[in-house]
């Protein structure tokens, strides 16, 4: 204690002794000394003390006597000599200071020190800015108020504060919505189909609206009306689900793509009419609020009647018109070169010497035999070969050497009025390693299967045949499904992470590292040949049919061979992807770069190089010589959903969930395309083997066809009704197309037609009256079925560029694929 606080009489020595010995039981247990919960208390006390307040003593057993001792007269030393009643203000603070300063409590010396200073009166530092800070709360309230009360109804009169608080309330924004909905429902079926567009976006607005407002409110309204879009609008309501607060919004793209832009909605003149004048009509009971809805984040596209390319065209605008068509007019002025990859001199003389001699030893057998009536094949080895590199491009439907002259004066038209370049590449822009003797036998390969294949010029005599691969017992969990170039290879990946590789013709898939198996000792040495001819002998008897590749630790999305089908490639859940050697069945390098799940994976039909899709909104470009992505393709705003390449391999396309698909230069990494016009995210894409045009698939099954020379949308087919478009291929001549969908149907199209581009939610424009004539001169039964399925099970009329379609009882279609052959290949997973 300090100078100042009163002394307590010592302890005798004997009481000491008595102590150390044996400490008698107290009567009332010992009071220990209280820590310093106030430093103002405490030196209050103090100076209590020290002005000789009546203090009670202690035995020396430490136990209270109760009894009051005399109080002290004599000042204590270091104080001033004053009585207790004359201390004056300033010098118990100076006392208390000194005390406080010599304990070393200097922040509450300090502390009291700044409030001795003003009025003993005034609050303390902390009250004070609570105070003002409460004082300015009410300003700014009493400022709203003002600002507020400045608004004015129909009549004029000033709306309260108190008013416009309960009108924007969330109950007042869902009752506003509900009466919409109710008078759309309501009304005329001539106006009702124009005015189910507006819903949409009013919805999504004023749920934004009330998550700010109120998340409890939000989600009600967003479970009891998110159902009522879910057809047209699942991926958007899907990712708005997770949206309950403001933050949300500015972190979820699609809703900040809402809230940060105006939603377009074309409507005739008459329909607006009546929308405004409902709105009106109803202004005290939520017309007003749809009404601010309209103005400040919708635009309203008046016409006299609408179109379905304007239709096309609503939705949230990011960028003006202007903008988007000089964007467009930048992006797809770009110039592109379309035709083949010249193929190295050397090679193709090898190629020809080879041609050369199987031309002779096919003469030579025909000969030999006669007497067996073989015909001779119409056209020899080296002149189908001469003819592929000959040929031209800008012949889409006929192959003038094999007689047929169809589709000739369309190919003609469209040659004309095609200004697109369709040089080819240099040599030099795509590296490549050097051909060996393996390359030598596929090319020789293709020529066959070239010259042996089925022409499908004209679909009204024959159509092309598919052949379905069901894959049984896959407990669901099949993900993938890829066939290999020459169609004898499939891979199929699955959510227990490791991929099962099929031949489809039947031959062995032996591995080749089993074949060197070195011994150690002369007993190895005899297991191993016993085990060897064990082997042997069950491959004679069983040939081993398919493979399980084991590596990945996610689910696999996406599988592909390279073109001499001694790689597969695959992606996975894992954000890796492998590159595997089909001789061993090992893993040859395991790429890592992407940040997320990879979607898809694709080889390039040059081999070498491969592209992968995948979550993190971006595309990369692989080889098998380095471990690293050569190109990073960053410009889509959602994830890259599916890749492919040009025939050429010198471009790449991807499609995305933000309802786009881009071409990459992969020499520049830089987009030279932009195809615009779907309004699901792009699921499929694929080229045309003669390099001019494009075929994308989408979630909600619908297909544009694109002209890649100016970006254009050339048609659009509808007839997988709601169901996503899982898989495209084109025929050898470009002019037919197959693609397999989620509806458990693969259906073949005819790109020579002319379709009505319709909409099917119109009756007289989609040509629901109109008999849809097949080419065999009679109604084709799977249109009829359409037909009669139309409005049941997401079904909707199919455009008549329709030829044919193959359904399947529970199988959904993962994968269509034309051979070389103009044979198709599907198959798909059956669903338990």
């Amino acid at each position: 204690m300090s100078d100042n606080q009163a002394t307590v009489p010592a302890e005798d020595t004997s009481a000491k002794q008595a102590k150390q010995q044996k400490l008698p039981k107290p009567s009332k247990p010992v009071k220990q000394q209280k820590p310093l919960k106030q430093q103002k208390t405490v030196a209050k006390k103090d100076a209590t003390e020290a002005r000789g307040t009546t203090s009670t003593s202690t035995d020396a057993a430490g136990s209270n006597t109760g009894k009051k001792q005399q109080t002290s007269t004599n000042p204590p030393s270091g104080t001033p000599s004053k009585q207790a009643g004359q201390f004056s203000a300033s010098d118990l603070n100076r006392i208390v200071l000194e005390y406080l300063n010599k304990k070393g409590y200097h922040q509450t010396e300090a502390l009291l020190r700044q409030e001795s200073l003003g009025n003993n009166k005034s609050k303390p530092t902390v009250e004070k800015a609570k105070e003002e800070k409460r004082k300015e709360k009410e300003k700014e309230k009493e400022k709203e108020k003002l600002e507020q009360a400045k608004k004015r109804d129909v009549d004029g009169n000033i709306i309260s504060y108190e008013q416009i608080k309960q009108e924007t309330s969330p109950e007042s924004y869902i009752r506003a919505y509900r009466l919409l909905k109710e008078w759309v429902d309501s009304s005329l079926e001539m106006y009702k189909s124009d005015l189910d567009q507006i819903l949409y976006p009013v919805f999504i607005y004023i749920f934004l609206k009330i998550v700010s407002k109120s998340p409890i409110h939000a989600r009600g309204f967003f479970d009891k009306y998110s159902s009522d879009f879910r057809a047209f609008h699942s991926t958007e309501i899907n990712r708005l689900f997770s949206v309950n607060s403001q933050d949300h919004i500015k972190e979820n793209e699609i809703a900040n793509a809402f809230h940060s832009n105006r939603y377009r909605v074309t409507l005739t003149k008459t329909t607006v009419n009546l929308l405004l004048f409902y709105l009106n009509d109803n202004v005290n009971i939520g017309g007003s609020l749809i009404i601010s809805i309209l103005n400040e984040y919708m635009e309203l596209n008046i016409v006299e009647t609408v179109t379905s390319k304007e239709r096309l065209q609503d939705g949230i605008k990011l960028i003006s018109e202007n903008d988007r068509s000089n964007i467009n007019y930048e992006i797809n002025s770009t110039p592109v070169k379309l035709g083949k990859l010249p193929q190295d001199e050397e090679f193709i003389k090898e190629i020809e010497t080879e041609l050369k001699i199987l031309d002779e030893k096919e003469k030579q057998n025909i000969v030999n035999t006669a007497e067996n009536n073989k015909p001779l094949p119409p056209i020899t080895l080296l002149e189908e070969f001469r003819g592929l590199l000959s040929r031209s491009y800008v012949d889409y439907f006929g192959k003038k050497n094999k007689g047929s002259n169809i589709g000739s004066e369309i190919s003609e038209k469209k040659s004309a009025s095609r200004s697109v370049d369709i040089q080819s590449p240099s040599i030099e822009v795509l590296p490549l390693p050097p051909k060996n003797a393996l390359d030598l036998k596929i090319e020789i390969q293709k020529v066959k299967e070239y010259r042996d294949y089925v022409p499908l010029y004209d679909l009204k005599t024959a159509l092309p045949s598919v052949c379905m691969f069901t894959f049984l017992n896959t407990n669901n969990e099949m993900l993938s499904l890829s066939y290999s170039n020459d169609c004898r290879l499939a891979a199929a990946g699955f959510k227990d992470s490791y991929i099962k590789v099929w031949s489809l013709d039947g031959t062995t898939l032996e591995s080749k590292a089993t074949k060197i198996q070195p011994s150690k000792s002369q007993a190895a040495l005899r297991a191993g040949l016993d085990n060897k001819i064990n082997e042997k002998t069950r491959s004679q008897e069983t040939p081993i049919t398919t493979v399980k590749l084991v590596g990945h630790s996610g689910a696999i999305y996406s599988t592909s061979f390279s073109p001499d089908n001694k790689l597969l490639v695959s992606a996975s859940e894992d954000k890796t992807i492998r590159l595997w050697s089909m001789d061993t069945r090992t893993t040859l390098v395991t790429y890592k770069g992407h940040n997320h799940p990879v979607w898809d994976v694709q080889f390039s039909p040059v081999g070498h190089y491969f592209a992968t899709a995948s979550h993190d909104q971006t595309a990369r470009l692989w080889s098998c010589d380095h471990i690293f992505p050569l190109r990073i393709f960053s410009g889509h705003i959602s994830d890259v959903d599916c890749v492919t390449f040009h025939p050429n391999g010198c471009y790449i396309f991807t499609g995305s969930s933000d309802k786009t698909c881009r071409m990459w230069d992969i020499t520049t990494g830089e987009s030279v395309r932009l195809f615009i016009g779907h309004t699901a995210p792009i699921l499929s894409v694929a080229v045309a083997p003669d390099g001019l045009r494009l075929a994308t698939g989408s979630e909600d099954g619908v297909i544009h066809i694109w002209d890649i020379g100016t970006g254009k949308s050339l048609k659009k087919l509808i007839g997988h009704g709601k169901s996503a478009v899982n898989s495209l291929s084109y025929n050898k001549e470009s002019n037919i197309l197959v693609s397999g969908g989620s509806d458990n149907s693969v259906r073949i199209w005819d790109l020579t037609v002319e379709n009505n581009e319709n909409s099917f939610n119109n009756e007289a424009e989609s040509g629901l009256n109109q008999p849809i004539i097949g080419y065999s001169g009679r109604q084709l039964p799977s249109v009829t079925q359409d037909m009669k399925e139309f409005g049941k099970n997401n079904s909707v009329v199919p455009t008549t560029d329709l030829v044919v379609s193959f359904y399947t009882k529970k199988t959904p279609i993962y994968k269509t694929q034309f051979t070389r052959s103009n044979i198709v290949f599907a198959g798909g997973a059956l669903r338990d």
